[in-house]
């Protein structure tokens, strides 16, 4: 079975789906400029190597919103965009954080740190999908199966075992979100690791 292609995408997807992945994927605010160049581009023989599709961003990119630098910043969630689609990254994670889960043991913890927006978002979400799997046959259950906040401190005062690094977590019917919020590098952390300042770490735990 043939493998999909940015190639494919660039030259044969629906304008709307090519427009959805550069907005959704690259998070590009310039999207819908570039997917009608790209559409266009089709006319004329298309892209067909990444010297074309550079060639047509930097054609594309306004030369007064950062000169250089602002083109690259550009094809790089273009060029990001297209792997995320290439691959299937996104339900490949969320596959993955479902199957991570369910080899835990009771107690068992699953911890992931991500370093996008758009795999922290799919985290926080499928974190909260698996804790209440089993309340999401209607709607009308999310309002009665209302997810329970609590503050760690309080209900762990008689708990000599308590750990600081919890602060607030969400108790669901298969496991605990013991990250309310994501945890961030420190100051000192991002002063030593540059390459931290956008770890969010989320942690949850089987029941």
């Amino acid at each position: 079975m043939a493998s999909l292609k940015a190639e494919d995408i660039l030259n044969s997807w629906p304008d709307i789906e090519l427009g959805r992945i550069l907005r959704d994927y690259g998070e590009e605010s310039n999207w819908y400029s570039l997917q009608n160049k790209i559409v266009k581009a089709r006319q004329k023989g298309g892209l067909h190597s990444t010297g074309d599709l550079v060639h047509l961003i930097q054609n594309s990119t306004s030369r007064t919103k950062g000169g250089r630098q602002g083109w690259i910043k550009t094809a790089t969630r273009v060029f990001q965009a297209l792997r995320i689609a290439v691959n299937d990254e996104l339900n490949v994670l969320r596959e993955t954080l479902y199957a991570c889960f369910e080899c835990l043991s009771p107690g068992g913890r699953l911890a992931v740190i991500s370093f996008h927006s758009l795999e922290d978002r799919i985290v926080k979400q499928t974190f909260l999908d698996i804790i209440n799997s089993s309340s999401n046959s209607s709607r009308g259950d999310e309002d009665k199966e209302e997810k329970r906040v609590m503050d760690f401190r309080e209900i762990n005062d008689a708990d000599s075992d308590k750990e600081a690094w919890i602060q607030r977590k969400i108790q669901g019917s298969n496991g605990t979100i013991l990250t309310k919020r994501p945890i961030t590098p420190s100051l000192e952390e991002e002063r030593l690791n540059r390459r931290s300042r956008s770890a969010k770490l989320r942690v949850i735990q089987m029941l």
